[in-house]
């Protein structure tokens, strides 16, 4: 009973923080820096609370991807080295395969 409520509060959070950031930020500045932190912590927060409630795994992929492709987004906009944000895109997407093959059964 306690993980249920705790899963769906996090799918409530994550979707409130989502739709945040859409009403805060007009449509040109989706691709900020501003737009995407609330974008990939909603996503994140709807992941967890997905894998929480024992949700298909085909949602908790889904939702692990989306999350995936908005932090590489995310690494892609912000002002950081070349090299520094290769390797990020490499720890993104282990870890992405990891929490995958956790949920791929």
């Amino acid at each position: 009973m306690g993980l249920q409520i705790l899963g769906w509060s996090l799918l409530v959070i994550g979707g409130i923080i989502s739709f945040w950031g859409v009403f805060e930020f007009p449509m040109n500045q989706w691709l900020g820096l501003e737009f995407l932190s609330f974008a990939v912590s909603g996503i994140v927060l709807i992941a967890g609370g997905l894998a929480i409630l024992k949700s298909p795994a085909v949602l908790i992929i889904a939702a692990i991807l989306i999350a995936a492709l908005l932090l590489v987004l995310y690494t892609w906009q912000a002002p950081i080295d070349f090299g520094a944000s290769l390797i990020t895109y490499v720890i993104i997407a282990a870890l992405a395969i990891w929490l995958i093959s956790l949920f791929h059964k």
